[in-house]
Order: C-alpha cells, then structure tokens, then sequence
C-alpha cells in the first residue's frame, strides 16, 4: 500500500475540515510553524501533528509507512490502556479511514496532546540541579517496574518517547507497544538503534524488549546526576540520551564507559553494563536486577564481542538536492559547515535564527532555530553565532519550503560540532549506498528520534551574515530496523525525475570545475 507524500499530508492538514473523517478532529486547527504551515512533530512510521478546538488538544499521527496488522495491534493496545489506567499512558484511537487525500482513505491515530517536555528537554534543563536528576532517575526506576509488573513493553523507550508533564513521566508513540492479549509474535520496529542491544531484531517482542534500552536511560541519568560534565563531553548531537550504538558494540573500547569507570559510585554499573553489551539480547536482566548488582555467575554465558554487527550508515551529499528528496519527512542527520548566520523576526513577531550550510540564494540546506530550541539555548547562556564556521552534525525531520531543504530542531544539543576528518569519514564510509533503496516489504534501517517542523524561505540577510565559499555538506541517515513498504510514494519538490535531476547537478558542478581550471591555466599563461 502506498501512502502520502509528506507534501500532500501538509497541503491536506491546512484544511482539517475537508479531509479528517471524525467529527471532532473537522472541527480542529493544526498549529502552524513559522510560516503558517502545519507543523509536523515527529518521522519514522509517523508523521505527528497539534490538533486543537481551543477546548481540546490532540496528537494527530499520519502514517507513511505500512504495517499489515496495524489496526490489529492498536485495537489491542488501546483496550488494555482504557482498562489499565495509569498515568503515563493515554488512551489513543485507530481510525482505518480517517484521512482522505484526493479521495483515497488513509489511517491516523489520534490521543490527547501531552502537555510537556521530553526526558531530552528536561535533562538539559536540569543539568545544573543534581537532585532533579536524581529524582527523575527513581521515576523513571518505578515506572520501568510497572510496566513489568503490568507485562507490557513499549518497544522503543529514548530520550524523545518519554515526555515530562507536571513533574510525571508519560510514554508517547505507542507503535511498537506489546500488552498481554496481542497475539503478534513479532514487533514492527526495533527502536532508536542509540537505546538497543546491537543483539535486538523483530523477533525481540516480549518482556524482555525494554530491558536494555531501561538500562540505558537509567544509567544516563544516574551519570549526570553525578557529573553533569558527562553531557557536554559525549552529548550525541539528538541522537542517543549520552549513549551511542557505538558504546554497545564495543564497551570496552567507549571513552564514555571509560570515564564513568572512574566513579566509585558508577564502577559496577559499567562492569555490568559491558557484559550484557556483549551478551544474548534475550538474557539481558530487568533493570531492578541491574540495579541491586549482579553476581559473576550471572555472565556465565557472554557472547564473543565479534557477534555484534554495526549498524550501516548512511551518508548523503546535501549539495546534490536530488538526493533530500525522496527523504523528505523522514528523521536524518546531516553534516557540514555552517557557513551564514542571520537572525530574523517573522511577521508575527517570533524571532528566528537561520544556520546557513551554504549561500542562501542558492538555496543551500539551512537549520532553524525558534520555540523550544531558540529559549534552551538562551536558558544555557549560548550564542547562534558560536556556530560560523563549524562543522556540524544536527539531527531532525527534512522537510523543504520553496524547493530549499531544511529542518528545524528541537534544542541546541541536536548540533553536534565535528571537524572536517570526521565529516569526509562518514561520507566516505557510507557514499556506496547513496542509491540503495529495496523495493519489497522487508527489515531495513529507519530512525526514530524528535518532532521537527520545516523552515522558512530567506529575505536577503542584512545582518549577522557573512559570506564565504559554499561548504561540503553531507547528510547521515542512521536508522532503526522496521518492516516497512518502501515502495511508499514520495514527494518530489522539484518535479523533475532523480535522474534528470542528478545529471543536471552533476553537469553544473563539472561545468564549475572546468572553468576554474580554465582561469588558472589562462592565468599561468
């Protein structure tokens, strides 16, 4: 089955009326980015959107990949919440045919909007208040406990699915979520691959799917709660809570496990940690167990370090525009040199800064920052401007506006600053598979991570700008597995064929090269 383009889920979503099926949901207006879009929250399966009627508020998601036995699982799901009732899960409806776009039925899910932070949001906040932290982590303790207690996994518990509301936790994004009366056998997600055993597949669907990834948000917490210096040396640019995938594969090589060893307090946490990074993904121990320490005979059976498989990453030259395209909507990670800065005001009086990858009139890839992120970096004492001429990582939804690909982030710890050997490793490690794309309904790499809206077109900057030569920009796409049609349409801003498209990008750049080295030898003559 095929599904909507992001661009036709956002040209839908500027007319609840005309295209959502439930009443209630005609009635609502989606909140609007900086330029009276509806702003999108989140990728992977889903695309979230703010629903309100100024009375109620919902959490509208439209899907963009399939899963056959989707309404199955959530039928399941909201059933044993409506009966549960707990405080950190909400009640959420599946409606088959809630969506019509050109004339075509498509699903959503709809809950109530969860008024908050996320777990990412709050820990940086908070950074400076260790007994918050601390707090937090005994939270986040019993609600693990219930859950198990309760037999229910959530199957991609991160820094992002966890929001903060009223000083309470509550678990968001409820697609992976396993509760005792579904019969599925397999999970339709494996989770942000920066929270899972480098062990986890589909066929990890049990109580024992949230162990590791428990484990891992809870010593994060606990680590900062004790030094909050642990964020600002090995913060992952949004990707992971402290923690990489890279850490997992190999524990004993992490410069983060190294230094956390050298807290008494965290000593046997990292001993422990390390064997079960290594061990079968089924054998992992509840987080209660990990907590009140683990003997030596429970790692009688650690699995050879070799048996992890790195995750394939995915590197694609952001210069080549082509390449955005069939990945708009979808959470990525891109890598280059900022090399403009401007700050603006919108009409509505919403200030803005713009992070130029390139000169702006030629539409180069630009990162926003406003709302959550714009206030976090004031609250943290940080300046825009730090960033000219860094080479960067930042993570988020792409989305285009006027044919330029953008994204807007969450907070300012979604950059991540690099220098340039790092930015031509990952291009050069990864550039092999810029074109791979299978055709069939199979496990293939797809991230999780945070809510981005898309960003605005640029008037001509009049200040806090500085030009210099376009940049080498790169875009990493480091994704969790899902069962997933790939097959899905995608929106093609430019209208023109991939092809077309690259050859003509290609021809230019050969075009400027050649000239360049017809001046210098004009030159040399």
């Amino acid at each position: 089955m095929k599904y909507p383009a992001f661009n036709e889920y956002q040209a839908a979503l500027q007319h609840p009326s005309r295209c959502l099926v439930p009443l209630g949901l005609q009635q609502c207006e989606a909140e609007s980015d900086l330029w009276g879009l509806p702003r999108v929250r989140s990728g992977g399966f889903a695309l979230t959107y703010k629903l309100t009627d100024g009375k109620s508020t919902y959490a509208l998601r439209c899907f963009h990949r399939h899963v056959a036995d989707r309404a199955e699982r959530y039928a399941s799901i909201n059933r044993y919440i409506q009966k549960a009732r707990v405080d950190y899960l909400e009640a959420i409806q599946y409606i088959p045919e809630g969506i019509t776009i050109k004339g075509v039925h498509y699903p959503i899910t709809f809950m109530k909007w969860v008024e908050g932070e996320t777990l990412e949001s709050y820990v940086i906040r908070h950074l400076d208040q260790p007994a918050a932290l601390a707090k937090l982590a005994a939270q986040f303790f019993q609600m693990v406990l219930d859950l198990e207690h309760r037999k229910i996994t959530h199957g991609d518990l991160s820094h992002q699915n966890i929001m903060v509301r009223d000083s309470k936790l509550v678990l968001v994004d409820y697609d992976g979520m396993n509760v005792p009366e579904m019969k599925q056998q397999q999970s339709c997600e494996i989770g942000n691959p920066h929270f899972q055993h480098p062990g986890r597949d589909e066929t990890i669907f049990d109580l024992t799917t949230d162990r590791f990834s428990s484990i891992v948000i809870y010593l994060a917490i606990k680590a900062l709660a004790i030094d909050s210096k642990f964020w600002f040396n090995y913060e992952t640019g949004g990707e992971g809570l402290l923690f990489r995938r890279a850490d997992f594969e190999h524990p004993w090589q992490s410069p983060l496990l190294q230094e956390m060893e050298t807290i008494a307090s965290l000593n046997r946490d990292v001993r422990q940690f390390r064997q079960m990074c290594l061990m079968d993904v089924r054998q992992v121990p509840r987080l209660e167990e990990f907590v009140n320490g683990l003997g030596l005979e429970f790692f009688d059976t650690v699995a050879d370090a070799g048996n992890a498989e790195p995750e394939r990453t995915i590197v694609l030259d952001a210069q080549k525009k082509y390449l955005f395209t069939p990945r708009l909507g979808e959470i990525v990670t891109v890598v280059g040199k900022i090399e403009e800065i401007f700050s603006g005001m919108s009409r509505d009086k919403v200030p803005h800064v713009f992070l130029n990858f390139g000169n702006w009139k030629l539409k180069c890839f630009t990162v926003v920052l406003w709302d959550e992120a714009l206030n976090l970096l004031h609250d943290i004492g940080g300046d825009p401007l730090d960033y000219q001429d860094k080479w960067v990582s930042v993570t988020g939804l792409i989305t285009s506006f006027k044919r330029r690909p953008q994204m807007i982030i969450n907070t300012p710890f979604d950059i991540e600053i690099l220098d340039e050997e790092r930015v031509k490793q990952k291009i050069a490690a990864s550039s092999p598979f810029w074109f791979v794309r299978k055709t069939s309904t199979v496990s293939t790499p797809v991230k999780k991570v945070a809510p981005k809206s898309p960003p605005i077109e640029q008037k001509q900057p009049v200040q806090n700008q500085t030009a210099v030569q376009p940049p080498l920009v790169q875009v990493v796409v480091e994704n969790h597995t899902s069962s997933v049609d790939l097959d899905a349409q995608v929106a093609n801003p430019l209208d023109l064929n991939t092809d077309v498209v690259g050859k003509i990008n290609d021809l230019y750049k050969n075009v400027k090269t050649g000239t360049r080295a017809a001046k210098r030898k004009k030159k040399a003559q």
